[in-house]
């Protein structure tokens, strides 16, 4: 008996397709090279991210990326005001009440942006002779994986505090450090 034509033809498409699937469900995928591996397991460390504060947009643009970067983990958003006290005074002086309700008010602020996403929000407002020397207390207080720094620099202008302080943390990062950094004009 000769077979039919037909069967061979669907015989060998159920051969064809039965081969194609196996060769799909067994090839093994291609191993990260170790860099990019790296790269990945950074980015998914960072289970508490720290942003410092002020009342300008670019820091609210630096606690939009932090809530970007920690979506995936689900990581914790570390708010930190940080308000410089000139050396005359003693870092636990009172200030004026209208630099607490600045602070309390910026950091309302970010912690809305903060909770839009879905994360946790702590709030802090920090007490440093220096920007970059609050920056670093908060980042071991906190336990800070990264730090996401929002900064605009000028060239007609002094350097802002947190230009200086941008610098600062650069030479000497407490953890890893992301500046968010606007184009000038």
């Amino acid at each position: 008996m000769q077979p039919h034509p037909l069967g061979v033809l669907i015989a060998l498409a159920f051969l064809v397709t039965l081969g194609i699937t196996l060769f799909w469900m067994l090839r093994l995928p291609q191993p990260l090279p170790q860099e990019v591996a790296r790269a990945v397991y950074s980015v998914e460390a960072a289970r508490t991210i720290l942003v410092p504060i002020l009342d300008l947009f670019y820091s609210e643009r630096a606690v939009e990326l932090a809530c970007r970067l920690g979506r995936a983990q689900n990581a914790t958003i570390v708010l930190a005001y940080i308000l410089e006290v000139p050396r005359l005074l003693t870092l636990d002086a009172p200030l004026p009440a209208e630099i607490n309700e600045r602070a309390q008010k910026a950091l309302k602020h970010a912690q809305r942006i903060v909770e839009r996403h879905g994360l946790r929000a702590v709030t802090d407002t920090v007490r440093a002779r220096e920007a970059d020397e609050g920056i670093r207390r908060a980042a071991r207080t906190y336990q800070a994986d990264l730090i996401v720094l929002g900064v605009q620099f000028s060239e007609n202008r002094v350097p802002s505090l947190f230009t200086r302080t941008a610098d600062a943390l650069l030479r000497r990062p407490p953890c890893e450090l992301i500046i968010d950094s606007l184009p000038v004009g």
